[in-house]
Protein backbone atom coordinates (compact mmCIF):
# COMPACT_ATOMS: atom_id res chain seq x y z
CA UNK A 1 0.00 0.00 0.00
CA UNK A 2 1.46 4.00 -0.81
CA UNK A 3 2.85 5.97 2.04
CA UNK A 4 0.20 8.73 3.05
CA UNK A 5 2.68 11.05 1.55
CA UNK A 6 5.31 10.25 -1.17
CA UNK A 7 7.10 13.67 -1.71
CA UNK A 8 10.15 12.06 -0.49
CA UNK A 9 9.99 8.72 -1.91
CA UNK A 10 12.84 7.54 -3.80
CA UNK A 11 12.13 5.99 -6.85
CA UNK A 12 14.11 3.91 -9.53
CA UNK A 13 13.02 4.16 -13.38
CA UNK A 14 10.39 1.84 -14.11
CA UNK A 15 9.48 1.88 -10.60
CA UNK A 16 5.47 0.85 -11.37
CA UNK A 17 2.48 2.07 -8.51
CA UNK A 18 -1.42 0.99 -8.83
CA UNK A 19 -4.14 3.01 -7.66
CA UNK A 20 -7.74 2.51 -8.16
CA UNK A 21 -8.10 6.27 -8.97
CA UNK A 22 -5.44 8.77 -10.21
CA UNK A 23 -6.25 12.44 -10.11
CA UNK A 24 -3.79 14.41 -12.15
CA UNK A 25 -3.45 17.48 -10.82
CA UNK A 26 -3.53 18.70 -6.64
CA UNK A 27 -4.66 22.49 -7.29
CA UNK A 28 -7.81 22.85 -6.36
CA UNK A 29 -10.00 21.20 -8.12
CA UNK A 30 -8.21 17.91 -7.97
CA UNK A 31 -8.30 18.25 -3.90
CA UNK A 32 -11.65 19.35 -4.25
CA UNK A 33 -12.22 15.83 -6.49
CA UNK A 34 -10.15 13.76 -3.95
CA UNK A 35 -12.36 15.23 -1.12
CA UNK A 36 -15.61 14.49 -2.28
CA UNK A 37 -14.25 10.81 -3.52
CA UNK A 38 -12.78 10.01 0.20
CA UNK A 39 -16.65 10.33 1.35
CA UNK A 40 -17.76 7.21 -0.57
CA UNK A 41 -14.10 5.04 -1.25
CA UNK A 42 -11.64 3.68 0.33
CA UNK A 43 -9.09 6.99 0.52
CA UNK A 44 -6.01 5.08 0.44
CA UNK A 45 -7.34 3.90 -3.10
CA UNK A 46 -6.65 7.13 -4.16
CA UNK A 47 -3.73 8.73 -5.59
CA UNK A 48 -3.10 12.46 -6.42
CA UNK A 49 -0.44 13.16 -8.75
CA UNK A 50 1.28 17.08 -8.48
CA UNK A 51 4.32 18.77 -9.82
CA UNK A 52 4.14 21.66 -7.21
CA UNK A 53 5.36 20.85 -3.69
CA UNK A 54 2.37 21.68 -1.98
CA UNK A 55 -0.62 20.50 -2.70
CA UNK A 56 -4.38 22.18 -2.81
CA UNK A 57 -2.39 25.55 -4.41
CA UNK A 58 -2.32 25.22 -7.80
CA UNK A 59 -2.23 28.83 -9.79
CA UNK A 60 -4.79 30.71 -7.57
CA UNK A 61 -3.69 29.74 -4.28
CA UNK A 62 0.07 29.59 -4.32
CA UNK A 63 0.20 33.36 -3.87
CA UNK A 64 2.01 34.42 -0.35
CA UNK A 65 0.73 37.85 -1.07
CA UNK A 66 -2.07 38.51 1.81
CA UNK A 67 -3.43 41.21 -0.28
CA UNK A 68 -4.68 39.03 -2.90
CA UNK A 69 -8.35 38.32 -1.99
CA UNK A 70 -10.85 35.64 -2.91
CA UNK A 71 -13.77 37.18 -4.52
CA UNK A 72 -16.10 35.02 -3.32
CA UNK A 73 -17.31 35.52 0.07
CA UNK A 74 -16.40 33.15 2.88
CA UNK A 75 -19.67 31.79 3.63
CA UNK A 76 -19.73 29.76 0.42
CA UNK A 77 -16.05 28.98 -0.04
CA UNK A 78 -16.44 25.97 2.11
CA UNK A 79 -14.67 22.55 0.32
CA UNK A 80 -17.73 20.11 0.85
CA UNK A 81 -21.00 20.56 -1.53
CA UNK A 82 -23.49 19.84 1.34
CA UNK A 83 -21.49 22.30 3.61
CA UNK A 84 -20.33 25.57 2.01
CA UNK A 85 -20.31 27.16 5.49
CA UNK A 86 -17.68 24.88 6.19
CA UNK A 87 -14.86 27.10 5.45
CA UNK A 88 -16.67 29.55 8.30
CA UNK A 89 -16.34 26.76 10.59
CA UNK A 90 -12.57 26.45 10.17
CA UNK A 91 -12.08 30.17 10.01
CA UNK A 92 -13.74 30.40 13.61
CA UNK A 93 -10.95 27.65 15.01
CA UNK A 94 -8.61 30.68 13.83
CA UNK A 95 -10.23 33.72 16.54
CA UNK A 96 -13.75 35.06 16.44
CA UNK A 97 -12.46 38.02 13.97
CA UNK A 98 -12.22 35.63 11.27
CA UNK A 99 -15.06 34.10 11.26
CA UNK A 100 -16.97 36.18 9.46
CA UNK A 101 -19.03 34.78 6.39
CA UNK A 102 -19.45 37.87 4.16
CA UNK A 103 -15.78 38.80 4.45
CA UNK A 104 -13.76 38.44 1.30
CA UNK A 105 -10.38 36.16 3.09
CA UNK A 106 -7.03 35.74 1.64
CA UNK A 107 -6.48 33.27 -1.32
CA UNK A 108 -3.30 32.05 1.10
CA UNK A 109 -5.82 31.93 3.82
CA UNK A 110 -8.10 29.56 1.66
CA UNK A 111 -5.16 27.65 0.07
CA UNK A 112 -4.40 26.49 4.13
CA UNK A 113 -7.64 25.93 4.59
CA UNK A 114 -8.20 23.41 1.36
CA UNK A 115 -5.03 21.79 2.67
CA UNK A 116 -6.03 21.04 6.14
CA UNK A 117 -9.13 19.51 4.43
CA UNK A 118 -7.41 17.24 2.08
CA UNK A 119 -4.60 16.10 4.58
CA UNK A 120 -7.71 14.89 6.94
CA UNK A 121 -8.57 12.36 4.20
CA UNK A 122 -5.59 10.75 4.56
CA UNK A 123 -4.92 10.35 0.62
CA UNK A 124 -1.36 10.00 -0.73
CA UNK A 125 -0.03 12.08 -2.70
CA UNK A 126 3.22 11.57 -5.69
CA UNK A 127 4.76 15.13 -5.61
CA UNK A 128 6.90 16.57 -7.97
CA UNK A 129 6.09 14.33 -11.28
CA UNK A 130 4.16 15.36 -14.09
CA UNK A 131 2.09 12.76 -16.35
CA UNK A 132 3.02 12.80 -19.61
CA UNK A 133 0.94 10.47 -21.67
CA UNK A 134 -1.78 7.85 -21.26
CA UNK A 135 -2.13 4.51 -22.06
CA UNK A 136 -5.01 1.99 -22.14
CA UNK A 137 -4.58 -1.81 -21.78
CA UNK A 138 -7.46 -3.88 -21.50
CA UNK A 139 -9.75 -2.87 -18.62
CA UNK A 140 -6.72 -0.32 -16.97
CA UNK A 141 -4.88 3.04 -17.85
CA UNK A 142 -1.56 3.11 -17.65
CA UNK A 143 0.26 7.27 -16.65
CA UNK A 144 3.75 7.42 -17.99
CA UNK A 145 5.31 9.80 -15.82
CA UNK A 146 8.26 12.49 -16.35
CA UNK A 147 10.69 10.37 -14.33
CA UNK A 148 10.32 7.11 -16.37
CA UNK A 149 8.14 5.20 -13.53
CA UNK A 150 4.48 4.29 -14.18
CA UNK A 151 1.23 4.32 -12.06
CA UNK A 152 -1.42 1.88 -13.10
CA UNK A 153 -5.06 2.71 -12.40
CA UNK A 154 -8.91 1.86 -13.05
CA UNK A 155 -10.01 5.52 -13.28
CA UNK A 156 -8.64 9.45 -13.92
CA UNK A 157 -9.77 11.96 -12.95
CA UNK A 158 -7.89 15.07 -15.02
CA UNK A 159 -7.32 18.24 -12.97
CA UNK A 160 -4.88 19.91 -14.67
CA UNK A 161 -6.58 23.61 -13.88
CA UNK A 162 -5.75 25.90 -16.43
CA UNK A 163 -2.73 26.57 -19.10
CA UNK A 164 -0.27 29.72 -19.76
CA UNK A 165 -2.51 32.64 -21.20
CA UNK A 166 -2.01 32.69 -25.52
CA UNK A 167 1.58 34.58 -26.21
CA UNK A 168 1.62 38.12 -27.27
CA UNK A 169 2.51 37.66 -31.42
CA UNK A 170 5.67 39.54 -32.58
CA UNK A 171 7.77 39.19 -29.52
CA UNK A 172 11.51 39.75 -31.02
CA UNK A 173 14.46 37.49 -29.46
CA UNK A 174 15.38 40.80 -27.60
CA UNK A 175 12.30 41.03 -25.82
CA UNK A 176 11.81 37.76 -25.06
CA UNK A 177 15.48 36.68 -23.64
CA UNK A 178 16.28 39.73 -21.10
CA UNK A 179 13.75 39.22 -18.97
CA UNK A 180 11.35 42.30 -19.41
CA UNK A 181 8.48 39.93 -20.87
CA UNK A 182 6.52 38.12 -18.46
CA UNK A 183 4.27 35.17 -20.18
CA UNK A 184 4.07 33.34 -17.07
CA UNK A 185 2.80 35.98 -14.15
CA UNK A 186 2.09 33.27 -11.53
CA UNK A 187 5.81 32.24 -11.98
CA UNK A 188 9.19 33.48 -10.22
CA UNK A 189 9.54 36.68 -12.07
CA UNK A 190 13.16 37.03 -13.60
CA UNK A 191 13.35 40.74 -12.69
CA UNK A 192 11.71 43.45 -10.74
CA UNK A 193 11.05 46.72 -12.46
CA UNK A 194 13.31 50.22 -11.95
CA UNK A 195 11.69 51.81 -9.43
CA UNK A 196 9.77 54.51 -11.63
CA UNK A 197 10.02 52.74 -14.97
CA UNK A 198 6.71 52.51 -16.42
CA UNK A 199 5.47 49.07 -16.56
CA UNK A 200 2.36 47.56 -19.01
CA UNK A 201 0.18 44.77 -18.11
CA UNK A 202 -1.41 43.13 -20.87
CA UNK A 203 -4.92 42.41 -19.64
CA UNK A 204 -7.49 44.29 -17.25
CA UNK A 205 -9.33 41.54 -15.60
CA UNK A 206 -8.58 40.02 -11.90
CA UNK A 207 -5.10 38.62 -12.67
CA UNK A 208 -3.69 41.71 -13.88
CA UNK A 209 -5.44 43.03 -10.80
CA UNK A 210 -3.54 40.92 -8.85
CA UNK A 211 -0.27 41.59 -10.42
CA UNK A 212 -0.72 45.08 -9.68
CA UNK A 213 -1.15 44.31 -6.17
CA UNK A 214 1.77 42.32 -6.04
CA UNK A 215 4.10 44.93 -7.70
CA UNK A 216 2.75 47.89 -5.34
CA UNK A 217 3.07 45.20 -2.56
CA UNK A 218 6.78 44.84 -3.41
CA UNK A 219 7.29 48.81 -3.60
CA UNK A 220 6.99 49.37 -7.37
CA UNK A 221 5.93 53.14 -7.34
CA UNK A 222 5.91 53.77 -11.18
CA UNK A 223 3.00 53.93 -13.52
CA UNK A 224 1.11 50.95 -14.41
CA UNK A 225 -0.58 50.92 -17.75
CA UNK A 226 -3.49 47.94 -18.43
CA UNK A 227 -4.04 47.53 -21.98
CA UNK A 228 -6.79 45.20 -22.80
CA UNK A 229 -9.51 44.68 -26.05
CA UNK A 230 -12.43 46.78 -24.15
CA UNK A 231 -10.66 48.85 -21.58
CA UNK A 232 -12.95 47.07 -18.97
CA UNK A 233 -12.66 47.05 -15.34
CA UNK A 234 -13.95 44.26 -13.24
CA UNK A 235 -16.84 45.70 -11.40
CA UNK A 236 -16.80 45.61 -7.58
CA UNK A 237 -19.08 43.30 -5.05
CA UNK A 238 -21.52 45.27 -3.09
CA UNK A 239 -24.60 44.23 -1.63
CA UNK A 240 -27.48 42.55 -3.35
CA UNK A 241 -30.86 41.89 -2.50
CA UNK A 242 -31.61 38.34 -4.38
CA UNK A 243 -34.36 37.83 -6.50
CA UNK A 244 -37.04 35.01 -6.77
CA UNK A 245 -35.95 33.49 -9.88
CA UNK A 246 -33.89 33.84 -12.67
CA UNK A 247 -33.98 36.68 -14.87
CA UNK A 248 -33.92 34.68 -18.37
CA UNK A 249 -36.50 32.18 -17.92
CA UNK A 250 -35.75 28.57 -19.34
CA UNK A 251 -38.04 28.52 -21.78
CA UNK A 252 -36.28 31.38 -23.81
CA UNK A 253 -36.09 31.10 -27.05
CA UNK A 254 -32.29 30.58 -27.38
CA UNK A 255 -29.94 33.56 -28.82
CA UNK A 256 -28.23 36.03 -27.38
CA UNK A 257 -30.18 39.01 -28.68
CA UNK A 258 -33.03 36.91 -26.74
CA UNK A 259 -31.24 36.47 -23.01
CA UNK A 260 -29.69 40.07 -23.43
CA UNK A 261 -33.43 41.27 -23.85
CA UNK A 262 -34.25 39.86 -20.58
CA UNK A 263 -31.71 40.95 -18.98
CA UNK A 264 -32.41 44.51 -19.99
CA UNK A 265 -36.31 44.04 -18.93
CA UNK A 266 -34.98 42.77 -15.23
CA UNK A 267 -32.76 46.21 -15.04
CA UNK A 268 -35.79 48.81 -16.16
CA UNK A 269 -37.64 47.34 -13.84
CA UNK A 270 -35.66 47.66 -11.01
CA UNK A 271 -34.02 44.52 -10.42
CA UNK A 272 -30.14 45.31 -9.80
CA UNK A 273 -27.26 44.46 -12.15
CA UNK A 274 -25.68 42.12 -9.32
CA UNK A 275 -28.61 40.83 -8.16
CA UNK A 276 -29.75 39.69 -12.23
CA UNK A 277 -26.14 37.96 -12.60
CA UNK A 278 -26.48 36.20 -9.49
CA UNK A 279 -29.81 34.95 -10.23
CA UNK A 280 -28.16 33.40 -13.34
CA UNK A 281 -25.30 31.50 -11.84
CA UNK A 282 -27.90 28.53 -10.87
CA UNK A 283 -28.60 28.03 -14.40
CA UNK A 284 -25.62 29.72 -16.50
CA UNK A 285 -24.54 26.54 -17.96
CA UNK A 286 -28.14 25.24 -18.64
CA UNK A 287 -28.88 28.90 -20.76
CA UNK A 288 -25.27 28.14 -22.13
CA UNK A 289 -25.83 24.75 -23.80
CA UNK A 290 -29.89 25.54 -25.27
CA UNK A 291 -27.77 27.96 -27.70
CA UNK A 292 -26.49 27.01 -31.09
CA UNK A 293 -22.94 27.55 -31.98
CA UNK A 294 -23.38 30.55 -33.79
CA UNK A 295 -25.42 32.39 -31.27
CA UNK A 296 -22.48 31.27 -29.03
CA UNK A 297 -20.20 33.10 -31.05
CA UNK A 298 -21.99 36.16 -31.35
CA UNK A 299 -22.51 36.11 -27.25
CA UNK A 300 -19.07 35.47 -27.17
CA UNK A 301 -17.81 38.53 -29.60
CA UNK A 302 -20.45 40.81 -28.26
CA UNK A 303 -21.77 39.72 -24.68
CA UNK A 304 -18.74 38.20 -23.36
CA UNK A 305 -16.47 40.64 -21.57
CA UNK A 306 -19.60 42.13 -20.27
CA UNK A 307 -20.93 39.40 -18.71
CA UNK A 308 -17.42 38.75 -17.22
CA UNK A 309 -16.82 41.90 -15.80
CA UNK A 310 -19.82 41.75 -13.75
CA UNK A 311 -19.25 38.15 -13.15
CA UNK A 312 -16.42 37.98 -11.72
CA UNK A 313 -15.89 41.15 -9.31
CA UNK A 314 -13.32 42.70 -7.61
CA UNK A 315 -13.50 41.99 -3.26
CA UNK A 316 -14.56 46.17 -1.96
CA UNK A 317 -11.40 46.48 -0.55
CA UNK A 318 -9.76 45.61 -3.90
CA UNK A 319 -11.98 48.28 -5.53
CA UNK A 320 -11.40 50.72 -3.56
CA UNK A 321 -7.98 50.37 -3.56
CA UNK A 322 -7.86 50.75 -7.84
CA UNK A 323 -10.04 53.14 -7.20
CA UNK A 324 -6.99 55.19 -5.82
CA UNK A 325 -4.68 54.00 -8.37
CA UNK A 326 -6.94 55.85 -10.99
CA UNK A 327 -7.67 58.97 -8.99
CA UNK A 328 -3.77 59.25 -8.52
CA UNK A 329 -2.95 58.72 -12.15
CA UNK A 330 -0.63 55.49 -10.67
CA UNK A 331 -3.27 53.03 -12.81
CA UNK A 332 -4.20 53.67 -16.43
CA UNK A 333 -6.41 51.47 -18.35
CA UNK A 334 -6.30 52.20 -21.82
CA UNK A 335 -8.62 50.16 -25.14
CA UNK A 336 -6.21 48.32 -27.19
CA UNK A 337 -4.66 45.39 -28.90
CA UNK A 338 -1.07 44.22 -28.28
CA UNK A 339 0.22 43.35 -31.76
CA UNK A 340 3.98 42.79 -30.75
CA UNK A 341 6.83 43.62 -28.23
CA UNK A 342 10.60 44.72 -29.66
CA UNK A 343 13.09 45.46 -26.95
CA UNK A 344 16.35 47.01 -26.78
CA UNK A 345 19.29 47.23 -24.16
CA UNK A 346 17.31 49.82 -22.19
CA UNK A 347 13.34 48.96 -22.40
CA UNK A 348 10.87 47.54 -24.12
CA UNK A 349 8.15 49.09 -26.89
CA UNK A 350 5.02 47.55 -26.97
CA UNK A 351 3.06 48.40 -30.56
CA UNK A 352 -0.35 48.91 -29.58
CA UNK A 353 -3.46 49.00 -32.65
CA UNK A 354 -6.28 51.47 -31.10
CA UNK A 355 -9.46 52.47 -32.48
CA UNK A 356 -6.98 56.20 -33.30
CA UNK A 357 -4.22 53.96 -35.65
CA UNK A 358 -0.91 52.66 -34.26
CA UNK A 359 0.56 53.50 -31.13
CA UNK A 360 3.86 52.69 -29.54
CA UNK A 361 4.56 52.32 -25.26
CA UNK A 362 8.13 51.88 -23.36
CA UNK A 363 7.72 50.24 -20.83
CA UNK A 364 10.43 48.58 -18.24
CA UNK A 365 8.25 45.50 -18.32
CA UNK A 366 5.23 44.18 -19.72
CA UNK A 367 3.44 41.28 -18.38
CA UNK A 368 1.01 38.90 -19.75
CA UNK A 369 -2.38 39.03 -17.69
CA UNK A 370 -4.72 38.06 -20.64
CA UNK A 371 -7.04 34.80 -20.18
CA UNK A 372 -5.29 31.26 -20.20
CA UNK A 373 -5.34 29.65 -23.35
CA UNK A 374 -8.41 27.17 -23.91
CA UNK A 375 -7.49 26.08 -27.53
CA UNK A 376 -5.43 22.67 -26.29
CA UNK A 377 -4.31 22.27 -29.63
CA UNK A 378 -1.88 24.68 -29.76
CA UNK A 379 -1.16 24.39 -25.80
CA UNK A 380 2.88 22.72 -25.30
CA UNK A 381 2.02 20.08 -22.94
CA UNK A 382 2.42 16.68 -23.64
CA UNK A 383 -0.25 14.95 -21.71
CA UNK A 384 -2.84 17.37 -23.68
CA UNK A 385 -1.22 16.76 -26.98
CA UNK A 386 -1.21 12.82 -26.15
CA UNK A 387 -4.93 12.77 -25.71
CA UNK A 388 -5.89 14.52 -28.90
CA UNK A 389 -3.49 12.81 -31.03
CA UNK A 390 -4.32 9.20 -29.56
CA UNK A 391 -8.54 10.41 -30.41
CA UNK A 392 -9.02 9.69 -26.33
CA UNK A 393 -10.19 13.52 -25.76
CA UNK A 394 -11.13 15.65 -28.83
CA UNK A 395 -12.13 19.43 -28.37
CA UNK A 396 -15.28 20.93 -26.84
CA UNK A 397 -17.84 23.37 -28.16
CA UNK A 398 -15.77 26.37 -30.00
CA UNK A 399 -12.69 24.06 -29.67
CA UNK A 400 -12.42 25.06 -25.92
CA UNK A 401 -10.57 22.57 -23.91
CA UNK A 402 -12.19 18.98 -24.09
CA UNK A 403 -15.75 17.84 -25.05
CA UNK A 404 -17.08 16.10 -21.73
CA UNK A 405 -20.64 14.92 -21.55
CA UNK A 406 -22.40 15.69 -18.77
CA UNK A 407 -20.67 13.75 -15.60
CA UNK A 408 -17.06 15.03 -17.05
CA UNK A 409 -16.39 12.13 -18.85
CA UNK A 410 -13.54 12.82 -22.16
CA UNK A 411 -15.64 12.32 -25.47
CA UNK A 412 -13.53 10.57 -27.83
CA UNK A 413 -12.79 10.44 -31.35
CA UNK A 414 -15.26 7.81 -31.39
CA UNK A 415 -17.87 10.19 -30.29
CA UNK A 416 -18.25 8.28 -27.24
CA UNK A 417 -17.86 8.95 -23.49
CA UNK A 418 -15.01 7.59 -21.86
CA UNK A 419 -15.77 5.18 -18.90
CA UNK A 420 -11.71 5.95 -17.67
CA UNK A 421 -11.21 9.59 -18.03
CA UNK A 422 -13.14 12.30 -16.57
CA UNK A 423 -12.36 15.98 -15.80
CA UNK A 424 -13.16 18.57 -13.80
CA UNK A 425 -12.68 22.08 -13.34
CA UNK A 426 -11.12 24.51 -15.91
CA UNK A 427 -10.42 21.19 -18.43
CA UNK A 428 -14.65 21.12 -18.73
CA UNK A 429 -14.82 24.34 -20.35
CA UNK A 430 -15.37 23.02 -23.91
CA UNK A 431 -19.22 22.11 -22.66
CA UNK A 432 -19.92 23.71 -19.52
CA UNK A 433 -19.83 27.83 -19.60
CA UNK A 434 -19.56 28.57 -15.86
CA UNK A 435 -16.55 25.88 -14.88
CA UNK A 436 -13.86 27.84 -12.68
CA UNK A 437 -15.41 29.27 -9.74
CA UNK A 438 -14.92 27.05 -6.57
CA UNK A 439 -18.69 27.23 -6.06
CA UNK A 440 -19.11 25.04 -9.73
CA UNK A 441 -15.90 22.94 -9.16
CA UNK A 442 -17.32 22.04 -5.48
CA UNK A 443 -20.27 20.61 -7.17
CA UNK A 444 -19.02 19.16 -9.92
CA UNK A 445 -17.00 17.43 -7.61
CA UNK A 446 -19.77 16.03 -5.85
CA UNK A 447 -21.38 15.07 -8.68
CA UNK A 448 -18.84 13.20 -10.17
CA UNK A 449 -17.95 11.22 -6.76
CA UNK A 450 -21.61 10.30 -6.84
CA UNK A 451 -21.79 9.25 -10.30
CA UNK A 452 -18.66 6.98 -9.96
CA UNK A 453 -19.52 5.39 -6.61
CA UNK A 454 -23.23 5.81 -6.56
CA UNK A 455 -24.76 5.31 -2.39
Amino acid sequence: MLDRSLSGTTLSEGDHMKTRIAIIGGGASGVLAAIHLAQRTDPKEIMVIEPRARIARGVAYSTTEPVHLLNVRAANMGALADGPGDFVSWLAQHGPDAADGTRFMSRMVWGDYLAGRFGATGIPVLHGRRVTRLEVRGGTTILHLDDGNTVETGMTVLAMGHALPVDIPCVDGIARDSGRYVRAVWDTWPRWPAADAPVVLVGSGLTAIDVLLRLRRGGYGGVITMISRHGLLPCAHGPVEPVPSPVIPADTTPTARQYLRHVRVALKNGVSWRAAVDSLRPCSNALWARLPDTERRRFRRHLFHRWHTARHRMAPPVARRIAEEIATGRLVVRRGHVAGLSGNDHDLRVHVRTRAGEEEFAADMVMNCTAPDTNFRRVDTPLLRCLLDTGMAVPGDLDVTFATDANGALVGRDGKPSTRLHAIGPLRAGSLFETTAIPEIRQQAHALAAFLFPS
